[in-house]
């Protein structure tokens, strides 16, 4: 027959440790502790903590803080929190507390809270309009357009990962202009990000300026703009730069172009684009869809699907129907 030792101070319960049980154990360890002050931003959730506003993971901190309100004996540590709850009054610790004696002992406390309210700086920037730089999206023609809008979507997206790691990067505000976007940054860095991203994803250019926002300390303060005009021509459109070309396809920096005159198709950087004088001839393109009726010996017989205009061009096509781009009575294929 097992026998089962009691606790030798209060005789009822099992005994855990050192003949105790564990109620018993967790009231030889005095825990005492002091008010807390927590500041909360009603906008965003940031919580502050001392001088120190914190954007993420605000439980970890408000814990952190709490268990530094609690007083212990010299011998005591605390070696581990089990749970906790952050009420409206109070943060009750479910703690795993490590003495010099009796060693790991579980042990419960409520540091009592006073929560205030108070905006905090970021909110107060983005209520306030602050920015510290301007992405000016513009079109390589100076017309609105739809490539415009989803460059747009493509910062906001990328501004709202930044966002998750610094509150400080933020869409302070867009503003919608008949000649294109201007969107307002919260900090100059993510312009130079952005430049970055629009590089990556469009056929464009940028140009930087800035001008004095003010003094702080003793110190002048810049704004910087971000002019960001994108090519909004599609293939079919014609270009000139000393010869005319007809636009093949547009990559990121890369743009192939048909010479008209010559037959044979250049690449031309972007660099080389927005440095060299082009101009638009045509922009939205003249094209038409043509039905292939045989195509053999190099050549194919076509007839346009709309007017019914048949054609010979000096290819051969394996589909049964084609899109022709025509400019100055000729037609190319792309």
């Amino acid at each position: 027959m097992i026998t089962v030792m009691k606790c030798i101070i209060c005789g009822k319960n099992e005994a855990y440790k050192s003949g105790l049980c564990r109620s018993c154990l967790a009231d030889k360890i005095q825990l005492k502790s002091e008010n807390m002050d927590l500041t909360v931003c009603p906008k965003c959730g940031a919580v502050r903590l001392g001088k120190s506003w914190h954007y993420d993971n605000g439980d970890r901190y408000i814990v952190r803080s709490a268990e530094s309100h609690i007083i212990m004996d010299k011998n005591d540590k605390i070696s581990r929190v089990e749970s906790y709850n952050i009420g409206e009054n109070e943060v009750t610790l479910d703690l795993i507390i490590e003495d010099k004696n009796l060693g790991e002992i579980e042990k419960e406390i409520s540091v009592p809270l006073k929560v205030s309210k108070e905006s905090c700086p970021v909110c107060n920037k983005v209520t306030g309009s602050y920015y510290e730089s301007v992405i000016q999206l513009r079109t390589y023609t100076t017309q609105y357009g739809k490539i415009l809008e989803d460059a747009r979507d493509t910062i906001v997206k990328f501004m709202k990962g930044l966002n998750r790691n610094d509150p400080n990067s933020f869409i302070s505000r867009i503003d919608t202009l008949k000649e294109g976007l201007d969107i307002y940054l919260g900090k100059k860095e993510d312009a130079v990000k952005i430049d970055k991203l629009m590089e990556l994803d469009y056929f464009c250019n940028m140009k930087i300026t800035k001008s004095l926002a003010g003094r702080k300390d003793s110190k002048d303060l810049f704004r910087y703009t971000h002019l960001v005009r994108i090519l909004d021509l599609v293939p079919g459109s014609v270009i000139y730069g000393g010869s005319y070309y007809l636009v093949k396809s547009i990559r990121s920096n890369t743009m192939e172009v048909i010479d008209t005159g010559k037959g044979n198709t250049i690449t031309i950087s972007s660099k080389e684009f927005f440095r060299g004088s082009f101009r638009v001839i045509v922009k939205d393109p003249d094209r038409e869809k043509f039905i292939v009726l045989a195509s053999h010996d190099g050549e194919s017989q076509l007839m346009n699907s709309r007017t019914f205009e048949l054609i010979t061009y000096k290819k051969e096509f394996a589909g049964k129907e084609i899109d022709l781009y025509r400019y100055d009575n000729k037609f190319y294929t792309l």
